[in-house]
């Protein structure tokens, strides 16, 4: 039995919000990648990315995914990239700046306890 077409519109849209849930993990990822190794990062978004379109294809009456689906998924992800991402990408680059520093004062403080628990216990043995 094939779909209605509410069900086949749904089906692409939820195709193109597909695209750009994955435009967005992208440039969520992409600061990310600037700092490091991107070999792991690659590899975690191509895990999602494979993820999502399983769950989609599934989702379909017949289990397979069409070609309208990676179409849309496709226009959703380069919308994104086009609209959304000039304006999310520099949020994110500074959500991961400010992670960044953070994380630097967390290791100074923790370095800094740790010495000074070394010293307190040297001295209590002798």
């Amino acid at each position: 039995m094939a779909l209605s077409i509410r069900g086949q519109a749904f089906s692409l849209l939820l195709a193109y919000g597909l695209g750009l849930g994955l435009g967005l993990l992208y440039d969520m990822l992409r600061p990310i990648r600037r700092r490091g190794g991107d070999t792991l990062w690659d590899g975690l978004f191509c895990l999602c990315a494979a993820g999502a379109a399983f769950f989609l294809a599934m989702r379909a009456e017949s289990g397979v995914l069409g070609t309208g689906e990676l179409l849309m998924s496709l226009l959703g992800l380069l919308a994104y990239f086009h609209f959304l991402s000039p304006a999310c990408f520099p949020a994110m680059e500074a959500l991961v700046s400010e992670f960044g520093v953070l994380l630097a004062n967390t290791q100074l403080l923790i370095k800094k306890v740790a010495f000074s628990a070394k010293k307190l216990f040297q001295n209590s043995q002798g």
